[in-house]
């Protein structure tokens, strides 16, 4: 049986060991890659990039899971892209909206599925926020500026994530957070940092800094 790798980005998509890592995972020069991203403004800008960090590793197949102009993804072309993919990259921005997309059935029953054939994902900021059981959003990380506690895909049990760690200062809302959900394990990603799960337990980092929390 294959072993199951998460990537969890804390804010920049675009880190060098990070990215390789994960394309390695993925097949290498073989990889055929799922972008899932929000068609916020300037979207398609950010494609490009995404296919420059890849291609050094080989990369020539990436295809985009984007809302259309009305906000809806088309689920068929979806799950064809993700039934075939050899990795799946989720990115960052609204966490709520990234939520509602992407954590939601059908969607992430693909994910799931995916996932448990040993598909490598990885998620930055947002991407990473979603994927565990539980997915916290702070205060920082919305209008509203109240904590959310939403139900995410479900690929990590019993841990809190917070990404942006140091950078917004999100020690106390994480503490608070995994202290209101009874949570004891928490993770703190910086922006320039990514921590590795291999089967669901942490393995190790990439960059500067994760913070292993306990209450």
């Amino acid at each position: 049986m294959k072993n199951r790798y998460l990537y969890l980005l804390g804010g920049h998509s675009f880190q060098k060991e990070a990215n390789k890592d994960f394309v390695e995972k993925a097949g290498g020069a073989r990889a055929k890659i799922a972008l899932c991203i929000m068609n916020s403004s300037g979207w398609e800008n950010y494609v490009p990039l995404f296919r420059r960090t890849w291609e050094p590793y080989g990369v020539t197949s990436v295809e985009v899971i984007v809302p259309n102009e009305n906000g809806e993804i088309d689920l068929a072309k979806a799950k064809e892209i993700l039934s075939t993919s050899t990795g799946i990259f989720i990115g960052g921005g609204d966490t709520v909206a990234y939520h509602h997309h992407f954590a939601t059935h059908p969607f992430k029953d693909w994910i799931i599925d995916r996932y448990q054939q040993g598909i490598p994902i990885a998620g930055n900021s947002a991407g990473a926020l979603i994927l565990p059981e539980c997915c916290f959003i702070s205060s920082n990380d919305h209008a509203e500026g109240v904590m959310l506690f939403k139900q995410g895909v479900g690929l990590l049990s019993d841990i809190l994530i917070s990404v942006h760690f140091s950078e917004w200062n999100e020690r106390q809302n994480l503490v608070q957070a995994m202290k209101l959900r009874e949570i004891k394990n928490g993770l703190g990603i910086d922006e320039n940092a990514c921590a590795v799960f291999i089967n669901e337990q942490f393995a190790y980092s990439h960059g500067e800094s994760v913070y292993r929390i306990s209450v």
